[in-house]
């Protein structure tokens, strides 16, 4: 018998074992037997690691959301952090395939989108067909069809999409928690997320190539009177969505320092407290609750309190003034942060990664 033969055989002999009740999602691992490029690719994303298994931070968020609607949010978080579990009912995250997160099947057998919020936002094939953004892609091991949705950003909608508030719950039930696709249909030039963040690996925050690609940063210096007037404009330009996008609890923060000629620190836009000492130097969202408490966690969520992010395309400038006595080196540099360290003190997440400020961009102005 020859070669591709016995791979059809095996790989058809897997797809019915990991066919659970009739549901027909197969493990990521049976996928990688033919498709090991795009299997390693997506084993290092984001996409594998969303669960309460593999993300602590969204471990902790979940764990705390459970305890203080009594469950509510259950249905409502797994659907796109566990999207398996939906289907199985493995909300207790103990089946293997439940812990892959976001896996090929998710996206491969999505026959269409809901346009209903409160449901799980993908609609699945029954049976064995693999859906992709190829007309002739053809396979010998299961039959495939082409998808309309697949190259478009509407694929990405149905997790990416408008996130709004539960229903019945503390806060406010048609508030927009995150919406990254709406951002980007507002966008001057709106781009299909695949423009970007394309391949298997889905590229994100979570990638510094992508983070340096995000913004700029340029510096306009004038010495008048003893001070320096200092411009740093902060351009969004390498994104198509405000930045930062997605989970309320990620932000973006501006560090300016004054240097003398042996790089001894004369001046800096904050020292301890970013919040106090610069907000206009921070861009993020911030909630607060029916009683204006902040922050507030989103189940709780019933406004805005502010919103600080930049459109995709905006320019933003910050202006600073210092003594100019000395001064031989200015800088300023972008950074993002993942989750601020408060809320990080809080569940007591002692993971490296999650603390450090990831850099973005930076530039330096010298006086001659």
């Amino acid at each position: 018998m020859e070669i591709s033969k016995i791979n059809i055989l095996i790989f058809s002999f897997l797809l019915f074992v990991f066919l659970e009740d009739g549901r027909g999602q197969i493990s990521a691992e049976v996928c990688g037997d033919c498709h090991s490029e795009e299997y390693e690719q997506w084993s290092e994303s984001m996409h594998s690691k969303s669960t309460p298994v593999n993300n602590i931070l969204f471990a902790k968020v979940y764990k705390k959301s459970q305890l203080e609607t009594n469950g509510k949010t259950k249905l409502y978080c797994t659907r796109c952090h566990a999207p398996v579990s939906t289907l199985n009912g493995d909300f207790d995250f103990k089946e293997g395939i439940t812990q892959e997160g976001v896996t090929c099947d998710i996206c491969h057998t999505a026959k269409s989108l809901s346009l209903q919020p409160e449901h799980w936002p993908i609609i699945y094939e029954s049976d064995q067909n693999k859906l992709n953004s190829y007309r002739d892609f053809g396979s010998s091991a299961h039959q495939e069809n082409y998808l309309s949705t697949y190259p478009t950003s509407r694929l990405c909608s149905s997790c990416h999409g408008t996130m709004i508030n539960i229903s019945g719950m503390q806060g406010c039930s048609d508030l927009t928690i995150c919406d990254t696709y709406g951002e980007s249909q507002m966008a001057q030039k709106p781009e299909e997320c695949q423009n970007c963040h394309q391949g298997h690996s889905f590229q994100g925050v979570h990638s510094g190539e992508m983070l340096k690609k995000a913004a700029q940063l340029d510096l306009q210096v004038q010495e008048f009177g003893g001070k320096i007037n200092l411009v740093v404009n902060v351009m969004n330009n390498g994104t198509g969505h405000r930045l930062p996008t997605g989970p309320p609890t990620r932000m973006v923060y501006l560090k300016v320092s004054a240097y003398d000629g042996e790089e001894n620190l004369l001046w800096t836009n904050f020292k301890e407290n970013l919040m106090k000492e610069d907000p206009y130097g921070v861009f993020h969202i911030v909630f607060a609750d029916s009683s204006d408490k902040v922050p507030a966690f989103p189940w709780i969520a019933a406004k805005i309190f502010k919103d600080t992010r930049m459109d995709a395309g905006e320019s933003r400038e910050l202006i600073y003034k210092f003594p100019a006595e000395g001064v031989k080196k200015i800088d300023a540099k972008l950074f993002y942060r993942l989750a601020p360290l408060s809320l990080l003190d809080k569940f007591e997440i002692t993971d490296e990664y999650l603390r450090a400020p990831h850099l973005m961009t930076d530039v330096a102005y010298e006086i001659k």
